[in-house]
């Protein structure tokens, strides 16, 4: 008798034996049901749970019966003597072995089910390693297990082994139990590399860079390692897309891919991360020499020319250079600095590497006191500039305007400074909640002056406006009295305002966001949920959120015309938001083959450069009084 190790799949298949039983003869067995059985816990023999069950209930066995079913099954089946030489093979055993059981008979197990470690090529011989006394079902947990046929072809399998023991407790023999994965290790293995990989260039993409640097990183904290990351934007690069199209631009960045795989090391990593950014992990890579290799870089993709149907052209590389060290924060804060960096590159000129000096991220620990000093002197000069990009809805029904409000400001010298650069400075400063109310507040105030120079009040459904609401606002107790005030004062029906809120911030204050999103919905705001899907449980929070637009996460769009992986999942986030009755928003759609598969896939709207690119809101609008920012914060 075998004792089989008590978990959720020996339920599964006791359940099968009974059902076997039930009637007065076997019946044909279900080769699906047998195989979610093995998934679970290595496919138990059914004549041994069979002869368990039959035992507990007094009933008699039927050994013919019982063999009967072993021949039926898909699994392969083993049996041995106490010697360890076979004495039984089923069908589906002899076809996977390769070994009839006439010539099985008598031999080694070890001979006929000949299994060996795909990594190490190590042979696995269950019997000679010993199974303990009174051993329970013992699933061998190889994934990369190799069974050798009789004619030497291989075959990966999935395998379990165990003792067989007698009416009395005694051993009788052992039993092994197997089934070809085969094509499941093939699927995997196509899924993982998709999930990993840019189609379109064979490179790895952010998902794998980002789980990649954060291994960088761990290394730098404790083993005190120097590693770079290069952060590659195109120069120019649009133009081949606006003048030769899409094919010409998915051949140059196959073409640039060659080229700048010539000037990294073996040990670094290339990876596009999108459109046309690319990204290098250096590993183990002094300053000097990441310096080195990023200007390698620079200049062969500046000597580059790319000639289609007759036309030369030439493109350049701005690259934003990050040394990764003990002292480098987290992957936001790498990235964010890298990203910088490449910004301004481009402002620079272009054609140019910019390095991040350590002494920058001391600055900013220690004050930032010319971004401080510029912020301060924004708020009281008025010159944060609120922008609107244009959503575009992907189904005839929807008629009002949708759009998303950004906000900007003015440099010393008049230029516009993107949020990336003022953002973290007012987050370490605790700003943020007074930059939400000042965006909130003139956007407000414009549609008010709007309505009075049409002489007419706004409909409910005359737009919608969404605003990007921070951490710090969701936890501010006093921001939903604030927005009652600034609806009192500006005649705005509240349906026109939707407060976008990260999915990250969301699940980082779960209990706060669900309150204030429930305050705020009640007075007939809207809510939706940027960024969603790179959590990594984000359809748990669903459920607890009273969200009515899910912005899918734009790493997973801006591909997904050539990434079967990424529309898979942009498919999936689409279909659950709309069975929990939320729109849904494709954000950094960059072409029109993106935008007509979203249409295909029956997402809602899409947000991008293909559709839209910011512009100034006052573009749009009445000129509004010119009152001070630092006023419109009561």
């Amino acid at each position: 008798m075998v004792r089989p190790l008590l978990r959720p799949a020996t339920v599964i298949l006791t359940l099968w034996a009974q059902s076997c039983l039930a009637a007065e003869t076997w019946p044909a067995l279900d080769g699906a049901a047998m195989l979610v059985a093995a998934a679970l816990a290595g496919a138990v023999a059914a004549v041994l749970v069979t002869r368990l069950y039959l035992k507990k209930r007094r009933l008699p066995i039927d050994p013919a019966r019982a063999w009967s079913v072993l021949s039926d099954l898909r699994e392969g089946v083993i049996a041995t003597g106490t010697d360890g030489n076979v004495v039984y093979l089923n069908a589906a055993a002899e076809e996977l072995s390769g070994w009839g059981i006439a010539e099985a008979k008598g031999q080694p197990l070890h001979m006929v089910y000949r299994i060996i470690d795909e990594h190490s090529r190590s042979t696995l011989d269950y019997i000679a390693q010993g199974a303990p006394e009174g051993a329970h079902l013992a699933d061998s947990g190889r994934a990369a297990a190799r069974l050798i046929r009789r004619d030497g072809q291989e075959t990966s399998v999935h395998d379990s082994f165990t003792e067989v023991r007698d009416e009395a407790g005694q051993r009788s023999g052992y039993a092994v139990v197997f089934h070809d994965v085969s094509q499941l290790r093939a699927l995997a293995q196509q899924l993982s590399w998709q999930a990993s990989h840019d189609s379109l260039t064979g490179l790895v993409n952010r998902r794998e860079l980002e789980s990649r640097l954060n291994q960088l990183l761990e290394s730098a904290r404790t083993q005190g390692r120097q590693h770079v990351l290069l952060y590659i934007d195109l120069d120019n690069f649009k133009t081949v897309n606006d003048s030769c199209g899409h094919t010409a631009g998915d051949e140059l960045l196959r073409s640039l891919t060659s080229v700048m795989s010539t000037k990294i090391r073996g040990s670094d990593i290339l990876a596009r991360l999108g459109g046309d950014e690319f990204a290098a992990l250096l590993q183990s890579c002094p300053l000097d020499q990441g310096l080195r290799i990023a200007n390698g870089i620079r200049e062969v993709v500046r000597d580059f020319r790319f000639a289609w149907e007759g036309k030369s052209f030439t493109v350049g590389a701005s690259i934003g250079l990050v040394p990764i060290d003990a002292a480098s924060g987290d992957i936001a804060d790498v990235l964010t600095a890298a990203d910088a960096c490449c910004y301004e590159a481009k402002n620079k000129g272009r054609d140019r590497v910019q390095v991040h000096r350590p002494q920058q991220a001391g600055q900013r620990e220690n004050g930032e006191p010319q971004m401080i000093s510029r912020l301060s002197q924004a708020f009281e000069q008025g010159d944060f500039v609120l922008y609107q990009q244009y959503i575009q809805p992907l189904k005839e029904a929807v008629s009002s305007p949708h759009f998303e409000i950004l906000v900007r400001m003015r440099g010393d010298n008049g230029e516009l400074v993107p949020p990336m650069a003022f953002i973290p400075a007012a987050e370490r400063y605790n700003l943020l909640t007074a930059i939400d109310r000042l965006v909130i507040t003139e956007l407000l105030q414009v549609l008010a002056a709007r309505s009075r120079a049409a002489g007419t009040q706004i409909a409910p459904e005359a737009g919608l406006y969404s605003v990007n609401l921070s951490g710090a606002s969701i936890n501010d107790s006093s921001f939903s009295d604030f927005l009652r005030r600034q609806l009192a004062r500006y005649p705005v029906p509240p349906s026109l305002l939707c407060f976008e809120v990260t999915e990250t911030t969301a699940i980082s204050n779960l209990t706060k966001a669900a309150e204030l999103m429930h305050e705020l919905k009640n007075m007939g705001c809207r809510f939706a949920l940027d960024d969603f899907g790179i959590g990594m449980s984000s359809f748990a929070y669903l459920k607890y959120l009273p969200v009515d637009f899910l912005k899918i996460d734009g790493t997973f769009v801006r591909d997904m015309a050539d990434d079967e992986m990424d529309c898979a999942i942009v498919e999936a986030i689409n279909r659950i938001a709309h069975i929990l009755g939320m729109q849904t928003v494709a954000e950094i759609v960059e072409d029109q083959a993106t935008l007509d598969r979203l249409r295909l896939l029956g997402v809602d709207y899409a947000q991008g450069f293909h559709i839209a690119r910011p512009e100034p809101l006052q573009m749009h609008l009445p000129e509004a009084p010119a009152l001070a920012q630092a006023q419109l914060l009561i």
